[in-house]
């Protein structure tokens, strides 16, 4: 689920119980929790962000399990206004920078499959990636589970950071089309996030299967060692997901596979 951005809306996404694709916008009203709209879609739904879009527009791009990458207008959600078919396998992750007035720069989605790679989509692009990070030939391919913006400060810079089912955590250098930085933390990671989008690189979270969460100071590079980071066990259980408090980049919440939610600084 996620709000919409400045309103009492919000929506949310999934697979209904026949294999079909499920999106629902419910609104808050006098404290009801009331459903708005209802679209049923060929293929379930599996991620979605509204990162890469204007506060006038507010449109919501999904990822879904047959590798589209979908681009929606809320008012009217039985056609999407972009699709593309980005990925031969389900999109587990999205997200987006350069909307809602964060980050330098054209507005830009990225979205990471179980085919292995990462694909970086400019909307106003048709078909299309602007950039393609793919195992080389021979490389064996692992599922994505992660994608994260950041370092969004200029016009032209912009790093991706993807997380990987082996563990790997991989640093993509928009400017420069390359690989900035990469390391393995020995889990799956479930979920990265910079504590913003918008600023030169300052901390990245990483968190992983087995209840561990990982901090990396992004300031300093060591050209061997890479980035100084510290480890932190957070949960009995898998964290799935780590978000950072819009209003202090220092707090941050992890939720844990038992339900736990807990909030670090």
């Amino acid at each position: 689920s996620r709000w919409v951005p400045c309103s009492a809306r919000l929506v949310c996404l999934g697979s209904t119980a026949r294999g079909t694709g499920a999106l629902q916008v419910y609104e808050v009203t006098q404290g009801q929790l009331n459903l708005v709209t209802e679209t049923e879609k060929a293929k379930p739904l599996k991620c979605a962000t509204f990162g890469a879009a204007s506060l006038q527009q507010r449109h919501l791009a999904t990822g879904d399990f047959d590798g589209n990458m979908s681009i929606w207008n809320l008012e009217a959600t039985s056609l999407p206004v972009y699709t593309v078919k980005g990925h031969t396998e389900i999109i587990n992750c999205i997200d987006g920078v350069g909307g809602l007035g964060v980050g330098e720069g054209a507005p830009e989605i990225v979205t990471g499959s179980r085919d292995g790679t990462v694909k970086v989509w400019d909307p106003r692009q048709k078909d299309v990636p602007v950039a393609n990070m793919e195992p080389v030939e021979g490389e064996n391919k692992r599922d994505c589970w992660t994608v994260a913006f950041g370092h969004a400060h200029t016009q032209a810079e912009r790093c991706v950071c993807a997380g990987y089912d082996n563990g790997d955590i991989k640093l993509f250098d928009l400017r420069t089309m390359s690989t900035r930085w990469e390391t393995n933390i020995k889990n799956g990671v479930c979920s990265v996030e910079f504590d913003r989008r918008d600023i030169s690189m300052n901390k990245l979270v990483a968190t992983t299967l087995e209840g561990k969460f990982h901090v990396f100071d992004m300031r300093t590079q060591h050209p061997k060692r890479g980035f100084a980071s510290l480890t932190e066990k957070a949960h009995k259980s898998t964290v799935w997901l780590v978000r950072h408090l819009p209003q202090n980049r220092d707090i941050f919440m992890t939720t844990g596979g038992s339900g736990n939610l807990n909030l670090w600084k």
